[in-house]
């Protein structure tokens, strides 16, 4: 028999967007009755051959549209499903990545499941150990609806490229992988981790276990530099070393700073003017006693988010001394829509920091303050005048949800709505786009040698590390963007279903675009399985396993294509584009920039390279794996767009303290090869370079 564990109305959640919460719902604990349900036989069944982009399949030994939540109940496993993200337990919670907490399983007569948005249902390592003890697949709750299934694995466009696991929507699933294949898909749980995001890895195959032993994912805090070295070749964080650098606004500004002071301020003056205490503290007086004090002025602490902390002052005296902070200056003349005021959360995806390959998401969200916008001096400890942050104004009397993700009223809007509100009015909708993508562009820029840097001496390989950010961009009455922070963990929480319209895309194309593949270090009958799997399923993707390797070892990651080293040959060449490129001139060339050798110490050094050639020529074994990775993720960036290299991204070469090779490269074959959209050409004429070169044979 089954345990199940149900509410205080004896009904299992029937919500069908299961991981939106309402808060109110959350206020009362539930009581926890029993309800037994009887074991189903369980039949095999084996998935179907993806046919235009989706399969079919009966879904009887499949999970139900919910999260299979296991529990030990008087030494036993019990499982249970978990509907909502009201169903969740909050004991699931546990830390990051770099945290040593171990934690334990629940051993008690019966389960609570308190509603908290910050938790979801996990298995422990323990678990795991005993379901891959047994031959057979593990345990799932039957159900008789056919669904509707996503493919689980999807293929590069090149051969030889090891499988990308598919990620789905929050909302629908893939086909189920043989057992003996699926057992290595785990997903680290963090404290963070939001449920849009373990919803759509659930979806997708994995198991989100805590404190695993092994695994490939996970999506948690920050670490600290130096713990980025105990991430396995395998392994994917949703982070890159050195990011604090400006998801800390004293930090942010410092950085700005510099830039302004060697380029400025027509260049990098958009964050308003910023005072970091205590070391500003005099700077900070003088300004204040050059303004009256009907000028206000906005503190944040230096680290918080979320709203936490913020206040909004115009006297001396309201400064607290005692603890670091950072006051910037108020924009007093922001933008109003219906006598509001608001900010946009722009969404920025970093998949690569060398080369630098930036993308913005097409959409974002529009937060409003609750109430009307004022300069009286008054008003200015009401916060749900002066702030933007959801976290605050949800909690005002006057604050209207909106669930319709194509209108114009609430206090959120999502930025596609923005956009149609501002051609109705005939705003220059994309003048302003070509602002917020030059400042995320800058942006980045400023800290790309840090992080550079950081992630050669604290990560083994290119593909440990993505990272999503969120910025927060204030418009004024000019229609001016003002960037008032970076987010490096930006708020996922889905409370409402324009929330999820916008954050379930966003995430299936965030992972898609990392491009997870199988582990390396899975046990010879996975790697067998999988190979079988592959030549049924798909047959025309076959290849051949190297001299000395298992059979379906060429379907895992292969580090070895990820590493930081260099042939003699790419040696060579990098150090031409990279050095010697700063002695000669660089001067356009129809579609390409070619580089003319004007040192004869230039040529006695790089002697065999041409006196005039280009980049794209005689492509080396790392140039092909680079386009490679790059042509693989914009094949998946279905809501993004690339904002860098894009169009006259060379513009931006003189912003960077040292232009990478891999900078130029990709520069270059975006030039060539221009239609983002349409990547025929490009991917054909990198086929015929990998044939010549053999590169991953």
């Amino acid at each position: 028999m089954i345990e199940k564990v149900v509410t205080e109305s004896g009904n299992e959640c029937q919500h069908s967007s299961s991981i939106l919460s309402d808060q109110q719902n959350n206020k009362a604990k539930p009581v926890v009755v029993r309800k037994k349900l009887v074991k189903k036989g369980l039949k095999k069944i084996h998935p179907l051959h993806a046919t235009n982009g989706k399969s079919k399949a009966s879904s009887l030994d499949r999970l139900s549209n919910s999260i299979c939540k296991k529990a030990k109940i008087n030494g036993k496993l019990s499982y249970s499903t978990v509907q909502s993200e009201n169903d969740c337990d909050a004991s699931s919670s546990v830390p990051s990545l770099a945290s040593n907490f171990s934690g334990e399983e629940l051993d008690s007569e019966i389960v609570q499941i308190p509603g908290d948005e910050e938790s979801c249902s996990y298995i422990t390592e323990e678990e795991c150990d005993a379901c891959d003890a047994n031959e057979d697949t593990p345990l799932n709750i039957s159900s008789d609806k056919t669904e509707v299934f996503q493919p689980a694995l999807r293929f590069s466009a090149f051969s030889g490229v090891p499988p990308y696991l598919n990620f789905c929507l929050h909302d629908e699933k893939v086909v189920e992988l043989p057992w003996t294949i699926r057992r290595c898909l785990k997903w680290k749980l963090s404290t963070i981790t939001p449920i849009v995001v373990r919803k759509t890895v659930v979806n997708s195959g994995f198991r989100v276990i805590k404190e695993p032993k092994d695994w490939i994912g996970t999506w948690g805090k920050h670490m600290k530099s130096p713990l980025f070295t105990a991430i396995l070749e395998h392994q994917k964080v949703n982070h890159f070393p050195g990011t604090f650098q400006i998801g800390r606004k004293d930090r942010l500004w410092r950085n700005m700073q510099k830039m302004v002071a060697k380029f400025g301020n027509d260049e990098f003056g958009f964050l308003p003017q910023t005072f970091v205490l205590p070391h500003d503290l005099r700077l900070l007086r003088k300004q204040w006693t050059r303004t009256t004090t009907d000028v206000p002025w906005i503190i944040k602490p230096p680290a918080s988010a979320r709203g936490t902390g913020i206040q909004v002052i115009h006297e001396w005296s309201q400064l607290p001394r005692k603890k670091p902070l950072v006051v910037q200056s108020y924009v007093k003349n922001p933008y109003l829509i219906n006598g509001t005021k608001f900010d946009i959360r722009l969404y920025v995806f970093i998949t690569s920091v060398n080369p630098l390959r930036i993308y913005l998401f097409e959409n974002g969200l529009v937060r409003f303050a609750s109430l009307a916008y004022s300069t009286e001096m008054n008003t200015l400890n009401d916060l749900y005048v002066h702030l933007t942050n959801y976290s605050v104004n949800k909690h005002c009397e006057g604050y209207v949800a909106n669930e319709d993700a194509n209108s114009c009223q609430g206090h959120k809007w999502t930025l596609q709505s923005l956009w149609t509100y501002f051609l109705g009015l005939g705003v220059d909708v994309e003048a302003i786009k070509s602002s917020l993508r030059d400042i995320v562009i800058k942006t980045l820029l400023s800290v790309a040698p840090a992080l550079n840097d950081m992630l050669k001496n604290n990560v083994s390989n290119r593909y440990s590390c993505f990272e999503l950010f969120g910025f927060d961009v204030l418009l004024d009455s000019d229609l001016k963007p003002w960037l008032l922070e970076v987010n490096i963990s930006p708020s996922l929480h889905s409370t409402s279903s324009l929330d999820l319209s916008v954050k379930g895309p966003l995430i299936k194309d965030v992972l898609n675009m990392a491009r997870f593949q199988f582990p390396n270090n899975v046990n010879s009958l996975s790697k067998q399985h999988l190979a079988e799997y592959i030549s049924t399923h798909f047959k025309e993707r076959m290849c051949e396993a190297s001299a000395g390797s298992d059979e379906g070892s060429q379907y895992c990651v292969n580090p070895s294509t990820y590493n930081y080293e260099l042939s003699e040959e790419e040696k060579k060449k990098n150090e031409f584009y990279e050095t010697a490129v700063q002695r000669v001139v660089a001067v356009p060339n129809g579609n390409s920039w070619t580089v003319q050798n004007q040192s004869a110490e230039i040529e006695k050094r790089v002697d065999d390279v041409v006196e005039e050639s280009t980049i794209l020529d005689n492509l080396t074994r790392g140039d092909i794996q680079h386009l490679i990775e790059t042509e693989d993720e914009l094949s998946q960036s279905h809501g993004f767009t690339r904002v860098f290299p894009a169009d006259n991204s060379e513009r931006y070469f003189r912003f960077m303290e040292k232009t990478s090779y891999y900078d130029f490269l990709l520069n270059e074959w975006h030039k060539k090869f221009v239609n983002l959209r349409d990547r025929t050409l490009a991917i054909d004429y990198l086929k015929t370079q990998l044939e010549k070169k053999q590169v991953l044979n």
